[in-house]
């Protein structure tokens, strides 16, 4: 039978561990929001995105809570290698089911560290141009110019790559005018430069360039490439394409449709045959 002792010790190790569990769980209310609070405000004198710094406090906050859960199931008897054990393997079968979400989640985590974009951007990528709404754990929300929302996994954009406009704060804008083989070229760069120099949007440094391209089947190709800022690449595109196309006719240059030279060949008739 047990002794007064024997169950004195029992209880009093049983109200012990009950305290320090409770006192744990106490501190951890008090120490999580705590920790994270203090995190906050050195990453804000950093220049991390705000999307690595929501990572690095939730990373903080729930650590502290999973090291308390762990610490206090040891201490009331609970058999915590058992548990890091079964978590162990599960975490294995899901690995193997979500294959496709790990890859998602893992280039979210590239993105976050790297931020080849970031949120407002305007990027290109899987046959979609728009900007950059929300970066999620396994996609990212874009906006396109029609105002329709496309969500794209993750492992998807970093597997293809992608095109970000925005970055560099100034883009060349690529246009192609093909002219007739019997057109002036000095004409018709004079006349596509004023347009540009007419624009304010277009900038003078780096500054514009005009070039001949190549010489097509029909045409004699003109590459007229201003640079202009980020913003403004689109509606600048549409603006001067149409604008230098109307300073085209009213000079008189002309932009050839597609022609091909056919020549037809007659075979010789046949030479008749001798009469018998």
């Amino acid at each position: 039978m047990p002794t007064t002792d024997s169950i004195v010790h029992f209880l009093w190790n049983v109200l012990w561990r009950a305290g320090l569990a409770v006192a744990l769980y106490l501190l951890a209310r008090r120490l999580a929001p705590w920790a994270r609070h203090r995190l906050d405000g050195m990453l804000k004198r950093t220049k991390l995105t705000s999307a690595i710094n929501r990572l690095a406090l939730n990373a903080l906050y729930y650590g502290i809570w999973a090291i308390t859960i762990m610490t206090i199931l040891g201490l009331i008897g609970v058999p915590v290698n058992a548990i890091l054990a079964s978590a162990g393997v599960i975490v294995v079968i899901l690995g193997i089911a979500l294959q496709q979400s790990l890859r998602d989640l893992a280039a979210t985590v590239n993105f976050l560290l790297f931020a080849p974009f970031v949120i407002g951007e305007t990027i290109e990528t899987n046959g979609t141009t728009g900007t950059v709404l929300e970066i999620q754990p396994l996609t990212t929300v874009i906006l396109r110019g029609d105002n329709k929302t496309v969500v794209l996994p993750n492992g998807q954009i970093q597997q293809n790559g992608l095109i970000n406009y925005s970055r560099q704060g100034i883009l060349r804008v690529d246009m192609i005018f093909g002219l007739s083989y019997g057109e002036d070229i000095g004409k018709a760069r004079g006349a596509a430069m004023q347009v540009l120099s007419a624009d304010p949007r277009v900038l003078n440094d780096p500054a514009p360039m005009i070039v001949v391209l190549d010489l097509g089947e029909s045409s004699v190709n003109l590459g007229v490439r201003p640079f202009v800022k980020a913003s403004d690449y689109w509606q600048a595109q549409w603006d001067l394409t149409e604008r230098i196309k109307q300073a085209f006719d009213a000079a008189g240059i002309t932009i050839p449709f597609p022609q091909r030279d056919i020549h037809v060949i007659t075979p010789p008739a046949d030479n008749p045959r001798p009469a018998a």
